[in-house]
């Protein structure tokens, strides 16, 4: 079962404090808790792009679950490092149990040891944030087979999803238009109203960060008492020349881990998309002949192998039934902000197809 829509919107300072509003997310969060609620149902996935919200809607899930101790007798929760290995994550867990493995020799001793305390424990949700790479649980000594305990993942990548077999997945997707001015008003805790002249580039302000929650409310956090109509308009030129990667380096952080994720030729495929307009269609077999053209790949195949690892990672999106691709506007910020800082060329403009532009 897969729900391929999910948005959110946070507000509030903490975990314990957070609220989660907007239609989609409701939908979501109806579906996980129906998840949760089935004995049947071991895995849940939670993917999408960087900074979209999955943590979130994590924490949401736990402060549900903490109030509802019916549904689990333990919900562990570990974020998971780029760098993730076995024993890293072996220890992780344990020390969430309270569970002392120092003794062991091996990973695989560990494992047993895990394997047995959870299984004592039964009915357990383990949560996984951030997860980069699949495994195989039984290595860890995560037992998914036992009836009534679950094992909830937040990734970048639906392959990841795939690969640990979770066959319960929600995607979590940028919020609307809507959903981001209330949370850009609700981050920016205005005590009066802003004047009619702020408000109109606030609007685009909030547009600006395309829907990403860590985007709208990083900035909103910065803009908070800000007055000056100068101020509020520097910031949107800014936005506009892709300036907002200097001015908020946690969200470029955040985005940029996935872009460095990937080989060489993916990265100089992903940059390349940089070059087509904002919220343009790129049809992808001319996009690969182009890469081919451009000396970035020698074949097809290749190509296609690219697109769907850049798309299995959030950093393009798949329309019109995958013949073509489109690419979000803080990536396509990021992008070029990349391009400048490495000063890349990997475009022949005379070679470039007309049929590209708009």
């Amino acid at each position: 079962m897969e729900n391929s829509s999910g948005r959110l919107v946070q507000t509030g300072t903490s975990a314990s404090s957070t609220k989660l509003v907007g239609q989609a997310f409701e939908q979501n969060m109806k579906v996980i808790r129906s998840w949760l609620m089935d004995d049947e149902v071991s895995t849940i996935g939670i993917y999408g792009m960087g900074g979209v919200g999955k943590t979130t809607m994590l924490q949401q899930i736990c402060n549900e679950l903490l109030g509802r101790p019916g549904i689990s007798q333990d919900v562990c929760s570990v974020t998971i490092s780029q760098d993730f290995n076995i024993k890293t994550l072996q220890n992780l867990i344990a020390k969430r149990l309270d569970l002392d493995i120092s003794s062991e020799d091996d990973d695989k001793s560990k494992a047993v040891k895990l394997a047995k305390e959870l299984e004592k424990k039964q009915k357990w949700i383990l949560i996984l944030d951030d997860l980069w790479n699949s495994f195989e649980p039984q290595e860890v000594g995560i037992p998914i087979s036992l009836k009534g305990s679950k094992l909830i993942m937040t990734t970048r990548s639906e392959m990841v999803c795939r690969q640990m077999n979770s066959q319960n997945n929600i995607r979590v997707d940028p919020l609307s238009d809507e959903e981001s001015w209330t949370l850009f008003m609700e981050k920016l805790g205005q005590d009066k109203p802003l004047s009619p002249e702020v408000e109109r580039i606030a609007v685009d302000v909030a547009t600006e960060c395309a829907g990403l929650p860590l985007g709208i409310v990083t900035l909103a956090e910065s803009l908070k008492g800000v007055n000056d109509l100068f101020e509020w308009r520097i910031t949107l030129k800014r936005l506009k020349e892709s300036n907002f990667w200097h001015m908020e380096d946690q969200i470029f952080q955040i985005l940029r881990l996935s872009y460095d994720c990937l080989d060489d030729a993916a990265q100089q495929c992903f940059a390349y998309c940089a070059l087509f307009d904002e919220c343009h269609k790129i049809e992808r077999e001319e996009l690969i002949k182009s890469f081919i053209e451009e000396g970035i790949i020698k074949e097809m195949n290749n190509g296609h192998s690219i697109l769907d690892r850049l798309e299995d990672v959030c950093l393009l999106e798949r329309i019109d039934g995958g013949s073509a691709v489109k690419m979000h506007d803080l990536l396509r910020d990021m992008a070029l902000h990349i391009l400048d800082e490495y000063s890349l060329i990997m475009v022949n403009f005379t070679l470039y197809p007309l049929s590209f532009f708009p």
